[in-house]
């Protein structure tokens, strides 16, 4: 009788806990502006807030005035080296429109927003 009142009882249960699991998965943003436009994200300056930090992509790969920029792999990760014979940094880009875009740079804790204005 016991062997058979566990079975029930699991048997009950299984579906409670697969749409609890399935209610604890982190939702994806389904956000369709919250894409990466590779388009629209260069040949633009970028500022963080106060801009400390400002991103300037000019045509034909020049960063600011005398550094450069590309995608790694076509990936969506920028390869850039602010001035010439400078270091060369990474910044994975996440998302963008034609105001504002979200990047990180590779090996800090946290992505940052831009704009295309000072804010």
């Amino acid at each position: 009788m016991k062997k058979q009142t566990f079975k029930s009882l699991l048997w009950l249960s299984l579906p409670l806990i697969t749409l609890f699991i399935s209610s604890c998965k982190k939702s994806s943003d389904s956000n369709p502006s919250n894409t990466l436009n590779k388009a629209t994200l260069t040949t633009k300056a970028w500022y963080n807030k106060g801009g400390s930090i400002i991103h300037d992509f000019r045509g034909n790969g020049i960063y600011a005035n005398t550094g450069t920029w590309k995608w790694k792999n076509n990936s969506d990760t920028l390869e850039i080296v602010p001035s010439s014979g400078g270091f060369k940094t990474y910044w994975k880009m996440y998302w963008n429109t034609d105001r504002e875009m979200n990047c990180q740079r590779v090996g800090t804790p946290s992505a940052e927003l831009y704009k295309d204005q000072l804010w």
